[in-house]
């Protein structure tokens, strides 16, 4: 059951990703297009969806499993979907608010979700994750952020 669960969340995040790259505009003549980089990455999700899905349907072939493994997929699949919602809601959320107000929010979420109790360190990462990634991405490697259309943090920081 994990791991059908597991393949049907890859492959609606790669129908999302593939949705997203078909936004991107087409390239001027001569150019690459922006696109192929996450439209590659949305087309090898989905395979790797698929076999996952081809994998599931050969276990749940060959037997039923023990309650106990079942009651721990059903967790876990819980878990899977809980942090594809969050990740759904956090790229749409870039449309709005820009990207650091979602990334400071959703940053002490996932890491809360993976273990991580301190509330510190919990604290920390809602100021540190979007700093880290915002010195990466936009000052070192020069990716333009995405600007919100309702609040931009950024345009507030920078006065």
């Amino acid at each position: 059951m994990r791991k059908f669960t597991e393949g049907l969340v890859m492959a609606a995040v790669s129908l999302v990703a593939l949705w997203g790259a078909w936004q991107v505009p087409a390239a001027s003549p001569g150019d690459t297009w922006a696109g192929i980089v996450p439209f590659s990455a949305a087309v090898a999700l989905m395979l790797l969806a698929a076999i996952l899905l081809m994998g599931a349907a050969r276990q749940s072939a060959a037997g039923p499993q023990d309650s106990g493994a079942d009651t721990r997929e059903h967790s876990a699949a819980l878990e899977i979907v809980g942090l594809f919602l969050v990740a759904l809601i956090y790229q749409q959320s870039f449309r709005w608010f820009g990207y650091l107000l979602p990334t400071a929010l959703v940053a002490p979420v996932i890491l809360f979700m993976f273990g991580v109790r301190s509330r510190t360190g919990l604290a920390l990462s809602a100021v540190l994750c979007p700093l880290a990634f915002h010195i990466i991405f936009f000052e070192l490697l020069g990716v333009f952020p995405p600007y919100g259309e309702v609040f931009d943090l950024l345009d507030a920081i920078r006065g």
